[in-house]
């Protein structure tokens, strides 16, 4: 059985709850697409916090540590 479909995985729950979704909604393409654009974007809005938030403490560093 491919490592994806094992029957005890929460990810092959997970599956078959999106295609179910799919099958009974048109909508939820929509939904999804949103959902994984909003997803994205807050994702790239964590790094570039993370990476100035980053860059501030080491210049802090080295002005605190002159």
């Amino acid at each position: 059985m491919p490592a994806g479909l094992q029957p005890n995985s929460p990810y092959t729950l997970f599956l078959i709850f999106i295609l179910l979704l799919l099958a009974t909604n048109p909508a939820a393409e929509q939904v999804l697409a949103f959902l994984d654009t909003a997803l994205t974007t807050t994702r790239q809005t964590v790094r570039n916090f993370r990476q100035g938030w980053e860059t501030w403490n080491l210049h802090m560093t080295r002005v605190f540590s002159a």
